[in-house]
């Protein structure tokens, strides 16, 4: 599930999710600079991941720039100089 300051949706059955201010987004943001966020399933892992495609310093994890996530049950992301964020819950895992 993948929740902001205006929209919430859930995607299931789907290997990649994109996030990001380009009208071809699964998930789409407001935002006065571009990013592109990617979640997808690491098999290696066995987890979720989060890749800030860009590279755009903007995009916060705990106060720091993100890079690179394992996702948690819960995740919050913010973006610099805005009151857009992103919550992102892992509700349920792929077996593997």
């Amino acid at each position: 599930m993948i929740s902001s300051k205006n929209n919430e949706k859930f995607f299931a059955d789907k290997n990649v999710v994109t996030i990001g201010t380009n009208a071809g987004c699964n998930f789409q943001l407001d935002l006065d600079y571009e990013i592109l966020l990617t979640i997808q399933y690491d098999f290696s892992l066995g987890n979720y991941i989060i890749l800030n495609t860009f590279g755009n310093k903007n995009v916060l994890f705990r106060s720091e720039p993100l890079r690179r996530l394992e996702l948690g049950s819960i995740n919050r992301i913010f973006f610099k100089n805005s009151s857009e964020f992103l919550n992102i819950r892992v509700l349920q895992r792929l077996s593997a």
